[in-house]
């Protein structure tokens, strides 16, 4: 690190991503930032810095041993930091660079700590799921609904899956026979010897998911301008399984999306949809399998404005996906709903359903937009038609 960038960063001050500290720093203390650098997206640590920015520089003859210490020995599993010195009007600052974990790191008195804003911060139930999922270390999809009970779950609706996935019909006479299928098929979990409903088996096969998850459901709206101040044309929450949610908002956009009028050599052929249904059904599809179940509380969003359509989900991208390289690598969040999913027909197991969505979008000349919102708490993926299909829309 060159003088100008130190001078940079200490200019900007603390933040998610910088942390000042003087060489009297704790171990304790120290390691809990790093943890917390390390469970984040990396940062570093000036050492030789006060809280204010001012440089008090490091008088300690064995800070990097000091520091690689820490990083062996207060930190689980261990960390390899890049540590550089930098010289400034015969002071010595040291940068502490902690590369963002592939898994994730707690003290060596077992506390975890993440990065909020430009402090650490213990990081509540919800939050160590999410960073145990990003991780790859938990699959939140086959964790227990302990509110729930087999009664809880729709025979019905599995012997409609097993019939599509080619497998024997469920025996209605035989409880016990039924009980091992579904804990075979991971709809139940075995947990103490007692039975109860996944997170994914609820959401694919339960009665009523919405009653131990109100907000795991799809929330809609269609309005006549560029954004919500406009008018209204129609609004609904959709309830229901995963196929319910899927089916239900297809034919919610169908019945509010706009139809544009197909013309050959001077005759009126047939009327389309302004944006073609299976490439959203390729985003709708995607937003549910994929979206971050550990952030309780928002929905799937499905949004349609007068220049465009939106499928909001919530989460940023898991472990090591980027906009880049989504729509080519296969990643997937929730593999217990992604093989679901996959048996009621709605995905591949290929993973190519962003790739064909954006083909879709291409050959029918709507354009399409992955991005996520500035605070990465949303996957968003926008359509938008041309200017010429616009132009064949029914009035």
């Amino acid at each position: 690190m060159k003088k100008d960038e130190l001078f940079e960063i200490i200019s900007n001050g603390e933040s998610s991503k910088v942390e000042f500290k003087t060489d009297d720093v704790h171990p304790i203390s120290l390691a809990e930032e790093i943890v917390a650098f390390a469970n984040f997206e990396g940062g570093t640590v000036l050492i030789g810095v006060d809280d204010s920015g001012k440089l008090r520089g490091c008088t300690r003859s064995d800070i990097e041993e000091f520091v690689v210490n820490i990083c062996r020995n207060n930190v689980r599993p261990a960390i390899l930091p890049v540590i550089e010195k930098i010289a400034v009007d015969n002071k010595h600052i040291i940068a502490v660079s902690i590369p963002r974990g592939d898994t994730a790191y707690s003290t060596n008195r077992g506390l975890y700590f993440i990065r909020v804003g430009s402090t650490k911060q213990t990081p509540t139930q919800q939050e160590l799921l999410r960073l145990f999922q990003k991780r790859n270390m938990l699959q939140f999809d086959e964790t227990p609904v302990i509110k729930a009970s087999m009664k809880s779950i729709d025979t019905e609706k599995i012997k409609s899956y097993l019939s599509g996935i080619g497998q024997s019909p469920l025996n209605d006479e035989d409880t016990k026979a039924i009980e091992r299928e579904l804990t075979n098929l991971s709809i139940l979990l075995d947990i103490d010897n007692i039975l109860y409903p996944s997170f994914g088996g609820i959401l694919a096969f339960g009665k009523n998911p919405q009653k131990y998850f109100p907000s795991y459901n799809i929330q809609c709206g269609a309005y006549k301008g560029n954004d919500f101040l406009s008018d209204t044309i129609r609004e609904k929450d959709l309830k229901g399984t995963l196929d319910e949610l899927i089916e239900d908002a297809i034919a919610f956009l169908k019945l509010t999306m706009p139809q544009k009028q197909i013309v050959e050599r001077g005759v009126r052929r047939k009327e389309e949809y302004l944006y073609p249904v299976e490439a959203l059904r390729e985003g709708i599809v995607n937003a549910v399998a994929h979206r971050d179940y550990t952030i309780s509380g928002t929905a799937v969003r499905l949004f349609l404005f007068n220049n465009r359509l939106e499928i909001r989900s919530p989460g940023g991208l898991p472990n090591t996906l980027t906009l880049e390289n989504m729509q080519y690598r296969q990643f997937t969040r929730n593999q217990m709903i992604a093989s679901f999913l996959t048996g009621l027909g709605y995905m591949e197991r290929r993973g190519k359903g962003i790739f064909r969505m954006l083909k879709l979008c291409e050959q029918n000349r709507i354009k399409c937009e992955l991005s996520l919102t500035p605070d990465a708490s949303e996957f968003v993926v926008t359509y938008r038609p041309n200017s010429r299909e616009m132009h064949k829309l029914e009035i």
